[in-house]
Parts: C-alpha cells; sequence; structure tokens
C-alpha cells in the first residue's frame, strides 16, 4: 500500500468514528399539552401591556436534566426583542403548568401593532438543549379604530378632495360655465 491509500483510509475511519460518537439523534422528552398567551386587543399610545403566556405539558424526566420555559415577546415589524422572561420547571418535569409574564410599551402612534410570542422549553444537562415550542402573531389596536375606508383608499380619497373642491368654486362662482362644445342661448 502507498502512502496516500493509508492516509486516505485512516480519514476515513476517523471521520466514521466522530460521526458516530456525535449522534445529535435524540427522541422528544417533552410532550406539550398547550401553549396560550393573553393580552389586550387595544391600547393607547405609550401604555405599558401584560402578555401572559401558560404552558402546560408533560416530561420523561430522570430527575438529572433541569427544566425551564422561555418567553420571548419581539414587535412583528423589526423583529426586537421586547422583553424576555423566563419561569423555572425544575428537575421533575413530569405534567408542569407555568405562567409567564411578559411586559411592553405601545408605540407613541395609532396603528395596529403586530407582536410575535416565542414560547421555548428549555432543557439544561439534556441534549437538546432549547427547542421552539410555539410562535404565535398578536395584534393590539393603538388608539382608536382606524376608518376602514380610508385605510390605503386612495382613489376614494382623491374623488372626495376632487368633489369638495368642485363645490367650492362653483359656490364662488369660478366656474359657471364648463369648457367644451359651445352653445349660444338666444
Amino acid at each position: 500500500m502507498n502512502y496516500r491509500t493509508i492516509l486516505f483510509s485512516v480519514l476515513i475511519t476517523a471521520t466514521l468514528l466522530l460521526a458516530a460518537s456525535t449522534s445529535t439523534a435524540s427522541a422528544s422528552l417533552c410532550q406539550t399539552v398547550n401553549v396560550s398567551s393573553t393580552y389586550p386587543h387595544q391600547a393607547s399610545a405609550i401604555q405599558h401591556v401584560q402578555v401572559t403566556t401558560t404552558v402546560a405539558g408533560s416530561c420523561t424526566s430522570d430527575g438529572e436534566d433541569y427544566f425551564s420555559v422561555r418567553v420571548d415577546l419581539l414587535d412583528g415589524a423589526s423583529g426586537t426583542v421586547l422583553s424576555a422572561n423566563s419561569v423555572k420547571i425544575g428537575y421533575s418535569a413530569t405534567n408542569f403548568s407555568v405562567t409567564v409574564q411578559n411586559g411592553a410599551t405601545t408605540p407613541p402612534t395609532n396603528q395596529t401593532w403586530t407582536l410575535t410570542i416565542n414560547t421555548y422549553l428549555i432543557q439544561e444537562g439534556g441534549v437538546s438543549g432549547q427547542s421552539l415550542l410555539n410562535s404565535t402573531t398578536a395584534t393590539i389596536q393603538i388608539g382608536g379604530t382606524p376608518l376602514p375606508e380610508f385605510q390605503n383608499n386612495t382613489p376614494l380619497i382623491l374623488s372626495a378632495v376632487f368633489g369638495a373642491a368642485m363645490v367650492i368654486l362653483f359656490r364662488k362662482g369660478h366656474l359657471t360655465q364648463f369648457p367644451g362644445p359651445s352653445c349660444k342661448v338666444s
């Protein structure tokens, strides 16, 4: 055997041994029963709002791994994390129910504000580490509800402005005759 064949065989064997020893395949330890979030559907500008997320589930727990739940509250438009909070489950995660509170301040303008609520189950000491349980989109109306007929309806707005201008011009006597075919009235 030549040198290259021996080196190639050693590299292949080492790669196979390394791949076999660092397998990341693992069975899911937890079965999430329910993830639900409550939040106000309407709020004022620059108001503190509370988002409450409840997670209930059951994990196969041998007492060696420590479990907790983390909830991240993100601005839907920018993806900025507004709040991150976690609650401990403990070493015994069989049939658990935890509630996580997150708070944020609403934007200063009237709008429909979109939030993303990401819920994670964290297993410390285990192979799986952290896993995303649920991602929910929430919307909160900031300020009064906008009139739907004027939201992004440019033709309607232009027609209303043009009609109002015509009425004003007729009343002031600027438009008494329309240009067009001439008619003589005797």
